[in-house]
């Protein structure tokens, strides 16, 4: 209540003052008129001519001190004083004198100027004084800021000289007041040149306004070096080129955006090289990202800058990306991703608000985890797919960590123990097994948690009761670091092995006894040492070698041909580590040297998982080899021929209808006897030409028929050689002429007369001669040359034509053989007369052969008449 008392008594002395301030203007004019009207009085014989001299005092002093109202006011009260006291009529409120209302309306038009007038004055004054306070505050403030050295201040010329600058720029310029003072500071000379058509772009622009915008240069200091500054100017006064300009140091902000740019370039750098996806984003707009987030969706960065991020999600997904958005958590979540062809992929993205280039943004880094999901689901599979494996294996498998706890059984091992997998894991092995047994296994247990892998065989007791004997594996797990973190514990039961191993022991020898009298070579080698335990004695009649030489070292290896040697040890020792039977053929030489093939039979016997004995069966198949060989032969061969012939009954058929067709053309022309002359013979010539050939063609086919049938024979008589072989060149020379090839001949005259077949010889010399210019090329050369060698006659002829291909070269002769067999090949022929040259020339007793350096390289025929066919 006090409180409450002592404020509302403060409230009322405030509200009092006001009200006092407000009077007291009007209190003064009261007490100057009355002053005014009490000296009128005294003086009233010395003032009667002027009697407002007075009062017009008292109305200065009020419109003085309390301005325009308090004027008036004052004026009002000196008129009602004046007229009252001292017009006729005296003391009364009425006026009857023009004279008095007329100095009365003056002394009021007066005193009405002189309050306006102070009224005025009092304002302009008030008006300076606060000015002059603005000044005053403005100077100091300006004082106040130039000393603080906050920014640099300085106060120039326009041509350069400094007049005064705050310690601040010469700070930062680095020079003293001394050097200021005695005027060795001028800021064109600190100016560097590529900055002086900036700063003179200034001047002008502060001599046309009085200001400039701040702008960017850079000053030299005293040492020589360069700071940065930001520079803004006004001129001082018009028409004084005087300026006053604030200089701020942008060494620490350029320093800073340097900084800046280094940071956001190893940003970008280290974004770039990242293989995840990085991404800047404002209210889920992308600002930017770096190479990898847009090879991510398959963008080009262009492509994405601008769009919504929800734009890479798929529907499902984009509420997970908009709640963490909201919730700006900085935790890795889980999306599906919508690459620009549409495929779904999966994304890890984990986000932080951060401040980039000035505004709050979120960056998240995006990974593409579609592999890992991948191989995460692989993985489930492979564990299900292990899981069912290992349940379908007749094994017991069960997994052991360091510590001897249990951590995986399978279905077989939970039959055999009577306990669930559930039951086992986490129990040690000494729980599960038993006192008595696990000191029996402990030592193996030990060596395979020292790394060794362990395998034994022992005897263990079934639920039942049964011993059964099993083959023990332990295989040790390491870590990265190669240290056992477990092992792996096979147990297979193997009491039907060992008995079947017994019981084959038994039936092997009888059946050794029973193979050693028929024809196979049994055999036994010990596959740890590879050297053979027993050969039976029929490898002396099959092979040569006594049984004795077969205990010797490498005696099977050396005795394999050489050519399946290689193979057929690799493959022998390889399919013992795999395999229980096999089989496979090969080459050995007998002690005579015949190549006798072996169909060998193998059976590996194992101890564990290690082959102990290999056993089988040698038997010769060199016979049925030999057999298969043949037909394989007869089947090729008459595969071939089948191939040849409907080769060349498809030739045939195109060789017989080129000139049957020309012939039948023609015919239907002359049947309509429409023709001139020179087309009639024209057509009479083409079919006279083409019935040539088609008379050529059936006799080559006649001819290859004979001598398919041997019905062929000669008809000998003695004729000079030269003629015959001159006459068959000319019938040659205008298809040569034609072709512009030059024909050459070359004959020895001691050729003389021969026993021949004259129109078979002329045959074989026509069929050479005319292969030989239809094969070679326009202006080529085709040389003949005849001579007696010896004991024989030999005819060359030579071609500049397009030669014979090498794999095709032993086949020159053949029937039906031909290097193009197809239809649209560029040569006719049935391919036929170089098979009847060669069947003419050995009917002869000759021999005929071809030579060819190979395509485009021409070819050589070289015939050979045997003596016997020469008459002396």
């Amino acid at each position: 209540m006090a409180k409450l008392a002592a404020i509302s008594c403060i409230k009322g002395e405030a509200t009092l003052k006001g009200i006092i301030l407000r009077i007291l203007p009007y209190t003064v004019a009261v007490l100057a008129v009355g002053s005014a009207l009490l000296l009128t009085f005294l003086l009233e014989p010395l003032l009667s001519p002027t009697i407002f001299l007075l009062f017009f005092a008292a109305v200065a002093v009020s419109a003085w001190y309390g301005g325009m109202k308090s004027g008036l006011f004052a004026t009002t009260l000196a008129t009602i004083s004046v007229a009252y006291f001292f017009l006729t009529p005296v003391f009364s409120p009425l006026i009857y004198s023009l004279d008095s209302l007329l100095r009365l309306a003056l002394f009021v038009l007066v005193t009405t100027l002189i309050s306006w007038l102070n009224s005025q004055l009092r304002t302009a004054k008030r008006r300076l004084e606060k000015s002059i306070q603005q000044l005053q505050a403005s100077e100091t403030r300006f004082r106040r800021l130039a000393e603080s050295n906050i920014i640099g201040v300085v106060v120039a010329d326009m041509n350069g000289a400094i007049i005064e600058a705050n310690d601040a720029f010469l700070k930062m310029v680095g020079y003293t007041r001394e050097e200021l003072l005695f005027g060795k500071m001028n800021w064109r000379e600190m100016t560097p040149p590529e900055y002086q058509e900036i700063s003179d772009r200034a001047i002008v622009e502060l001599r046309h306004q009085g200001i400039n915008q701040a702008f960017e240069k850079e000053y030299f200091r005293k040492d020589g070096s360069r700071v940065p500054i930001l520079l803004g100017s006004a001129l001082l006064t018009n028409g004084v080129e005087e300026i006053i300009s604030f200089v701020l140091d942008l060494s620490n902000i350029k320093q800073t955006e340097n900084a800046l740019r280094e940071s956001q370039s190893r940003f970008h750098a280290l974004a770039d090289a990242t293989v995840e996806g990085v991404l800047i984003h404002d209210n889920g707009k992308v600002l930017d990202a770096n190479p990898a987030f847009a090879n991510i969706f398959g963008y080009e960065i262009d492509e994405i800058i601008g769009i919504s991020i929800t734009e890479f999600l798929t529907p499902e997904s984009r509420p997970i990306l908009q709640d963490n958005l909201q919730s700006g958590y900085e935790k890795t979540y889980e999306v599906m991703g919508l690459r620009k062809d549409k495929t779904i992929l999966n994304l890890e993205i984990v986000g932080k608000n951060c401040l980039y280039k000035g505004r709050n943004v979120r960056v998240s880094t995006w990974r593409n985890i579609t592999e890992r999901k991948q191989a995460e689901a692989a993985i489930r599979q492979r564990e299900e797919q292990l899981r069912l494996i290992t349940n379908a294996l007749p094994v017991f498998i069960s997994y052991v960590d360091s510590q001897q706890r249990y951590r995986f059984n399978n279905r077989k091992y939970e039959e055999w123990s009577g306990m669930k997998a559930s039951e086992m894991y986490g129990k040690q092995v000494k729980e599960i097994v038993g006192d008595i047994v696990y000191q029996e296994i402990s030592p193996y247990i030990e060596t395979v948690l020292s790394g060794v892998r362990i395998n034994y065989e022992t005897l263990i007791n079934t639920p039942t009761g049964e011993k059964r004997a099993v083959n023990v594996t332990y295989v040790p797990q390491f870590n990265q670091q190669s240290e056992v973190e477990g092992f792996v514990a096979l147990i297979n039961d193997i009491t039907e092995t060992k008995q079947a191993q017994k019981a084959l022991q038994q039936s092997e020898e009888r059946f050794r006894k029973l193979t050693e009298k028929v024809r196979v070579i049994p055999w036994e080698v010990d596959a740890n040492t590879g050297q053979f335990t027993y050969v039976g004695p029929q490898t002396e009649e099959i092979l040569g070698y006594p049984a004795t030489e077969w205990y010797t070292q490498n005696f099977w290896e050396e005795h394999i041909h050489p050519e399946d040697r290689e193979w057929a040890v690799e493959y022998c020792l390889q399919s013992a580590l795999t395999l229980d039977n096999y089989e496979f053929e090969y080459r050995m030489l007998a002690a005579d040297g015949r190549l006798v093939w072996i169909y060998d039979i193998v059976n590996v016997v194992r101890q564990g998982e290690k082959p102990q004995l290999l056993h089988g069966f040698l038997i010769d198949i060199t016979e049925r080899k030999l057999s298969e060989q043949e037909r394989e032969r007869l089947l090729i061969e008459a595969e071939t021929a089948n191939r040849l012939k409907d080769e060349f009954l498809g030739i045939l058929s195109h060789e017989l209808r080129t000139p049957l067709n020309a012939i039948t053309g023609w015919i239907q022309l002359l049947k309509k006897r429409k023709l001139d002359e020179t087309t009639t013979t024209r057509a009479l010539d083409t079919i006279d030409r083409n019935s040539k050939i088609l008379a050529q063609l059936i006799e080559d086919v006649l001819d290859v028929s004979g001598i398919i049938h041997g019905q062929l024979s000669l008809n000998l008589q003695l004729v000079e050689l030269i003629p015959i072989l001159e006459a068959a060149i000319e019938t040659l020379q205008p298809a040569a002429a034609a072709k512009e090839i030059h024909i050459t001949s070359q004959y020895d005259p001691a050729v003389g007369i021969v026993l021949v077949d004259v129109n078979r010889l002329q045959q074989i010399f026509w069929n050479l001669f005319s292969n030989a210019v239809k094969f070679t090329p326009k202006g080529g050369r085709v040389e003949i040359q005849l001579e007696r060698i010896q004991d024989r006659i030999q005819l060359q002829v030579s071609d500049t034509g397009g030669g014979i291909a090498p794999d095709f070269l032993p086949y020159v002769f053949e029937r039906f053989r031909q290097a193009d067999s197809s239809s649209t090949r560029s040569h006719g022929g049935l391919g036929l007369g170089l098979a009847i040259v060669r069947h003419l020339v050995e009917l002869h007793g000759g021999t005929v052969e071809a030579q060819s350096q190979g395509i485009g390289q021409g070819a050589t025929f070289i015939v050979n008449l045997p003596m016997k066919a020469v008459s002396h």
